[in-house]
Protein backbone atom coordinates (compact mmCIF):
# COMPACT_ATOMS: atom_id res chain seq x y z
CA UNK A 1 0.00 0.00 0.00
CA UNK A 2 1.17 3.20 -0.62
CA UNK A 3 2.48 5.35 1.90
CA UNK A 4 0.90 9.15 2.75
CA UNK A 5 3.00 11.95 3.03
CA UNK A 6 2.08 14.71 5.30
CA UNK A 7 2.68 17.50 2.51
CA UNK A 8 2.87 21.14 3.55
CA UNK A 9 -0.44 23.21 1.81
CA UNK A 10 -2.09 26.12 2.97
CA UNK A 11 -5.92 26.39 3.09
CA UNK A 12 -7.94 29.12 4.47
CA UNK A 13 -9.70 26.66 7.34
CA UNK A 14 -5.71 25.80 8.07
CA UNK A 15 -5.02 29.44 8.26
CA UNK A 16 -8.12 30.05 10.87
CA UNK A 17 -6.64 27.12 13.18
CA UNK A 18 -2.87 28.81 13.03
CA UNK A 19 -4.61 32.43 14.32
CA UNK A 20 -6.60 30.55 16.82
CA UNK A 21 -4.49 28.53 18.86
CA UNK A 22 -0.77 26.84 17.73
CA UNK A 23 -1.25 23.76 19.83
CA UNK A 24 -4.65 23.55 18.14
CA UNK A 25 -3.00 23.74 15.02
CA UNK A 26 -0.23 21.18 15.60
CA UNK A 27 -3.28 18.52 16.83
CA UNK A 28 -5.05 19.13 13.63
CA UNK A 29 -2.14 19.25 11.18
CA UNK A 30 0.65 17.32 12.50
CA UNK A 31 -0.05 15.47 15.79
CA UNK A 32 -3.15 13.41 14.15
CA UNK A 33 -1.12 11.65 11.69
CA UNK A 34 -1.25 8.29 11.10
CA UNK A 35 -3.76 8.32 13.78
CA UNK A 36 -6.11 5.67 11.39
CA UNK A 37 -3.98 2.63 11.61
CA UNK A 38 -5.02 -0.05 13.55
CA UNK A 39 -1.35 0.07 15.09
CA UNK A 40 -1.10 3.74 16.16
CA UNK A 41 0.26 4.92 19.69
CA UNK A 42 -3.45 5.65 21.43
CA UNK A 43 -2.77 9.08 22.04
CA UNK A 44 -1.93 9.41 17.77
CA UNK A 45 -5.33 7.98 17.44
CA UNK A 46 -7.00 9.89 20.08
CA UNK A 47 -6.05 13.17 18.56
CA UNK A 48 -7.32 11.26 14.77
CA UNK A 49 -10.78 10.77 16.93
CA UNK A 50 -10.93 14.13 18.40
CA UNK A 51 -9.96 16.08 15.33
CA UNK A 52 -12.91 14.38 13.42
CA UNK A 53 -15.42 15.88 15.83
CA UNK A 54 -17.99 18.38 14.89
CA UNK A 55 -20.32 21.15 16.49
CA UNK A 56 -23.84 20.21 16.12
CA UNK A 57 -24.02 23.29 13.88
CA UNK A 58 -20.84 22.50 11.93
CA UNK A 59 -22.74 19.05 11.22
CA UNK A 60 -26.06 20.59 10.51
CA UNK A 61 -24.17 22.90 7.87
CA UNK A 62 -22.14 20.08 6.65
CA UNK A 63 -25.59 18.16 5.99
CA UNK A 64 -27.54 21.21 4.15
CA UNK A 65 -24.10 21.59 1.95
CA UNK A 66 -24.22 17.54 0.82
CA UNK A 67 -27.77 17.85 0.09
CA UNK A 68 -27.61 20.43 -2.37
CA UNK A 69 -24.78 19.60 -3.52
CA UNK A 70 -26.61 16.17 -5.01
CA UNK A 71 -28.94 18.72 -6.10
CA UNK A 72 -26.50 20.48 -8.03
CA UNK A 73 -24.83 17.22 -9.79
CA UNK A 74 -28.46 15.75 -10.32
CA UNK A 75 -29.29 19.05 -12.36
CA UNK A 76 -25.97 18.75 -14.29
CA UNK A 77 -26.76 14.63 -14.81
CA UNK A 78 -30.08 15.84 -16.07
CA UNK A 79 -31.51 13.85 -13.19
CA UNK A 80 -35.32 14.91 -12.06
CA UNK A 81 -34.75 17.06 -8.78
CA UNK A 82 -37.22 15.29 -5.72
CA UNK A 83 -40.04 17.28 -4.53
CA UNK A 84 -38.86 19.58 -1.57
CA UNK A 85 -40.53 17.24 1.49
CA UNK A 86 -39.10 14.41 0.26
CA UNK A 87 -35.53 16.11 0.34
CA UNK A 88 -35.86 17.75 3.40
CA UNK A 89 -37.47 13.64 4.94
CA UNK A 90 -34.26 11.88 3.41
CA UNK A 91 -31.63 14.54 5.52
CA UNK A 92 -33.77 14.67 8.58
CA UNK A 93 -33.77 10.86 8.57
CA UNK A 94 -29.95 10.69 7.94
CA UNK A 95 -29.17 13.22 10.51
CA UNK A 96 -31.07 10.93 12.92
CA UNK A 97 -29.08 7.85 12.42
CA UNK A 98 -25.72 10.38 12.73
CA UNK A 99 -27.14 11.49 15.98
CA UNK A 100 -28.18 7.78 17.43
CA UNK A 101 -24.59 6.71 16.07
CA UNK A 102 -22.74 9.83 17.99
CA UNK A 103 -24.66 9.46 21.06
CA UNK A 104 -23.36 5.76 20.86
CA UNK A 105 -20.10 7.11 20.34
CA UNK A 106 -19.96 4.79 17.52
CA UNK A 107 -16.90 6.84 16.22
CA UNK A 108 -14.53 5.51 18.92
CA UNK A 109 -14.48 2.30 16.96
CA UNK A 110 -15.10 3.65 13.34
CA UNK A 111 -13.59 7.27 13.20
CA UNK A 112 -14.93 8.22 9.66
CA UNK A 113 -18.55 7.92 11.29
CA UNK A 114 -20.66 11.01 12.79
CA UNK A 115 -18.95 12.50 15.89
CA UNK A 116 -20.28 14.90 17.39
CA UNK A 117 -18.64 17.32 20.11
CA UNK A 118 -21.52 17.70 22.54
CA UNK A 119 -21.70 14.00 22.83
CA UNK A 120 -18.06 13.23 23.28
CA UNK A 121 -17.95 16.15 25.72
CA UNK A 122 -21.19 14.80 27.17
CA UNK A 123 -22.68 18.68 27.47
CA UNK A 124 -26.13 17.93 27.76
CA UNK A 125 -27.51 19.83 25.26
CA UNK A 126 -31.25 20.16 25.74
CA UNK A 127 -33.45 18.66 23.40
CA UNK A 128 -35.21 21.84 22.54
CA UNK A 129 -31.82 22.78 21.18
CA UNK A 130 -30.97 19.84 19.02
CA UNK A 131 -34.72 20.02 17.85
CA UNK A 132 -33.35 23.86 16.60
CA UNK A 133 -30.84 21.99 14.73
CA UNK A 134 -33.26 20.28 12.79
CA UNK A 135 -35.29 23.16 12.52
CA UNK A 136 -32.36 25.31 11.05
CA UNK A 137 -31.67 22.48 8.55
CA UNK A 138 -35.65 22.36 7.34
CA UNK A 139 -35.54 26.53 7.17
CA UNK A 140 -32.39 26.46 5.12
CA UNK A 141 -33.13 23.61 2.79
CA UNK A 142 -36.62 25.53 1.91
CA UNK A 143 -34.90 28.58 1.76
CA UNK A 144 -32.78 27.60 -1.11
CA UNK A 145 -35.40 25.07 -3.15
CA UNK A 146 -37.64 27.93 -3.06
CA UNK A 147 -34.57 30.60 -3.64
CA UNK A 148 -34.69 32.43 -7.08
CA UNK A 149 -31.08 31.19 -6.97
CA UNK A 150 -32.30 27.57 -7.26
CA UNK A 151 -33.96 28.77 -10.46
CA UNK A 152 -31.30 29.98 -12.17
CA UNK A 153 -29.35 27.34 -11.49
CA UNK A 154 -31.70 25.23 -13.36
CA UNK A 155 -31.92 27.50 -16.29
CA UNK A 156 -27.60 26.64 -16.91
CA UNK A 157 -26.73 24.44 -19.80
CA UNK A 158 -24.70 21.70 -18.84
CA UNK A 159 -21.67 22.86 -20.14
CA UNK A 160 -21.36 25.69 -18.31
CA UNK A 161 -20.88 24.51 -15.22
CA UNK A 162 -17.43 24.08 -13.83
CA UNK A 163 -16.95 22.89 -10.22
CA UNK A 164 -19.36 21.74 -7.33
CA UNK A 165 -17.98 21.04 -3.91
CA UNK A 166 -15.20 19.52 -5.64
CA UNK A 167 -11.44 19.63 -3.38
CA UNK A 168 -9.21 21.74 -5.76
CA UNK A 169 -6.21 23.70 -5.24
CA UNK A 170 -3.36 25.72 -7.27
CA UNK A 171 0.20 25.97 -6.60
CA UNK A 172 1.21 29.80 -5.31
CA UNK A 173 4.79 30.46 -5.35
CA UNK A 174 5.25 26.19 -5.24
CA UNK A 175 2.77 26.27 -2.37
CA UNK A 176 -0.28 23.75 -2.74
CA UNK A 177 -3.67 26.43 -2.07
CA UNK A 178 -6.53 23.90 -1.32
CA UNK A 179 -9.92 25.33 -2.45
CA UNK A 180 -13.52 24.17 -2.71
CA UNK A 181 -16.44 25.75 -4.02
CA UNK A 182 -19.96 25.24 -3.08
CA UNK A 183 -20.84 26.01 -6.47
CA UNK A 184 -19.05 27.87 -9.78
CA UNK A 185 -20.67 28.23 -13.29
CA UNK A 186 -19.49 30.08 -16.79
CA UNK A 187 -22.24 32.61 -18.08
CA UNK A 188 -21.05 34.28 -20.99
CA UNK A 189 -17.41 35.79 -20.42
CA UNK A 190 -18.34 35.70 -16.37
CA UNK A 191 -17.52 33.27 -14.21
CA UNK A 192 -20.24 32.93 -11.00
CA UNK A 193 -19.16 31.55 -7.10
CA UNK A 194 -22.33 30.99 -4.86
CA UNK A 195 -20.94 30.43 -1.43
CA UNK A 196 -23.79 29.04 1.09
CA UNK A 197 -23.77 29.71 4.67
CA UNK A 198 -25.77 28.09 6.85
CA UNK A 199 -25.60 29.92 10.53
CA UNK A 200 -27.39 32.63 11.29
CA UNK A 201 -25.18 35.34 11.68
CA UNK A 202 -24.13 37.53 8.47
CA UNK A 203 -21.84 40.03 10.02
CA UNK A 204 -19.01 37.37 9.87
CA UNK A 205 -16.36 38.83 7.02
CA UNK A 206 -15.29 36.40 4.50
CA UNK A 207 -13.19 38.36 2.37
CA UNK A 208 -10.28 36.20 2.67
CA UNK A 209 -12.24 33.07 1.91
CA UNK A 210 -13.98 34.61 -0.86
CA UNK A 211 -11.03 36.32 -2.10
CA UNK A 212 -9.26 32.90 -2.37
CA UNK A 213 -11.79 31.25 -4.63
CA UNK A 214 -11.41 34.10 -6.57
CA UNK A 215 -7.71 33.78 -7.07
CA UNK A 216 -8.13 29.69 -7.71
CA UNK A 217 -10.06 30.92 -10.60
CA UNK A 218 -7.93 33.46 -11.80
CA UNK A 219 -4.90 30.93 -11.72
CA UNK A 220 -7.19 28.30 -13.48
CA UNK A 221 -9.03 29.90 -16.02
CA UNK A 222 -7.07 33.11 -16.57
CA UNK A 223 -10.51 35.18 -16.32
CA UNK A 224 -9.98 39.22 -15.55
CA UNK A 225 -10.91 40.12 -12.09
CA UNK A 226 -14.04 42.30 -13.04
CA UNK A 227 -15.52 39.55 -14.50
CA UNK A 228 -15.83 37.55 -11.61
CA UNK A 229 -18.78 37.86 -9.26
CA UNK A 230 -19.40 35.70 -5.88
CA UNK A 231 -22.60 35.53 -4.35
CA UNK A 232 -22.72 34.59 -0.41
CA UNK A 233 -26.13 33.32 0.48
CA UNK A 234 -27.16 32.97 3.65
CA UNK A 235 -29.58 30.19 3.55
CA UNK A 236 -30.78 30.19 7.10
CA UNK A 237 -31.92 34.28 6.87
CA UNK A 238 -32.71 33.90 2.79
CA UNK A 239 -30.15 36.80 2.21
CA UNK A 240 -28.00 37.19 -0.68
CA UNK A 241 -24.78 39.49 -0.81
CA UNK A 242 -22.94 40.21 -3.85
CA UNK A 243 -19.27 39.98 -3.33
CA UNK A 244 -16.98 41.80 -6.16
CA UNK A 245 -13.28 41.17 -6.82
CA UNK A 246 -10.61 43.79 -7.82
CA UNK A 247 -6.91 43.75 -8.86
CA UNK A 248 -6.49 45.15 -5.20
CA UNK A 249 -8.20 42.19 -4.00
CA UNK A 250 -5.63 40.01 -5.87
CA UNK A 251 -2.89 41.47 -4.56
CA UNK A 252 -3.78 41.30 -1.35
CA UNK A 253 -4.97 37.74 -0.56
CA UNK A 254 -1.73 36.68 -2.11
CA UNK A 255 -0.13 39.00 0.11
CA UNK A 256 -2.26 37.52 3.33
CA UNK A 257 -1.36 34.23 1.85
CA UNK A 258 2.38 34.77 1.98
CA UNK A 259 2.88 35.76 5.29
CA UNK A 260 0.55 33.22 6.49
CA UNK A 261 2.92 30.58 4.81
CA UNK A 262 5.90 31.81 6.40
CA UNK A 263 4.68 32.49 9.70
CA UNK A 264 3.70 28.59 9.37
CA UNK A 265 6.98 27.40 8.09
CA UNK A 266 8.60 29.26 10.72
CA UNK A 267 7.52 26.79 12.98
CA UNK A 268 9.32 23.76 11.10
CA UNK A 269 12.76 21.84 11.48
CA UNK A 270 12.12 20.78 7.91
CA UNK A 271 10.52 22.84 5.53
CA UNK A 272 11.07 20.47 2.94
CA UNK A 273 9.50 17.57 4.61
CA UNK A 274 7.36 19.13 6.66
CA UNK A 275 8.44 18.22 10.08
CA UNK A 276 7.21 20.23 13.10
CA UNK A 277 9.15 21.73 15.87
CA UNK A 278 8.34 20.13 18.93
CA UNK A 279 4.44 20.34 20.40
CA UNK A 280 5.82 22.11 23.10
CA UNK A 281 6.85 24.78 20.99
CA UNK A 282 3.14 25.11 19.42
CA UNK A 283 1.92 26.82 22.87
CA UNK A 284 -2.03 26.75 23.76
CA UNK A 285 -3.87 29.87 23.77
CA UNK A 286 -4.56 31.63 27.09
CA UNK A 287 -8.17 32.27 26.34
CA UNK A 288 -11.28 30.10 27.91
CA UNK A 289 -13.20 31.13 25.58
CA UNK A 290 -11.70 28.95 22.81
CA UNK A 291 -10.04 26.25 25.04
CA UNK A 292 -13.43 25.44 26.22
CA UNK A 293 -14.74 24.91 22.30
CA UNK A 294 -11.43 23.37 21.30
CA UNK A 295 -12.01 19.58 20.03
CA UNK A 296 -8.72 18.94 21.55
CA UNK A 297 -9.37 20.33 25.30
CA UNK A 298 -9.23 16.69 26.96
CA UNK A 299 -5.80 16.54 26.23
CA UNK A 300 -4.58 19.79 26.18
CA UNK A 301 -3.61 21.13 29.44
CA UNK A 302 -4.42 17.89 31.50
CA UNK A 303 -8.06 18.98 31.03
Amino acid sequence: MKEFKNEFSWSKSRDESFQTCLRQYYLNYYGYWNGWLDDAPSRTRQIYILKNLKTRQMWAGERVHQCIERTIKNLQRGIPILDIDQIISITLNRMRADFKSSKMKNYLRTPKSCALFEHEYELGVPDELWRETAHNVELCLRNFYNSEIFRGLKEIPPGHWLETEQFSHFIFEGVKIWVVMDCCFRSDSDITIIDWKTGKSTTEDNSIQLSCYALYVLEKWGIDPGKIKIIEYNLSTDTPKDFFITRRNIEDIKGYIRGSIADMKFLLTDVEANIPKDESCFKPVDDRRISEQCNFKKICKGR
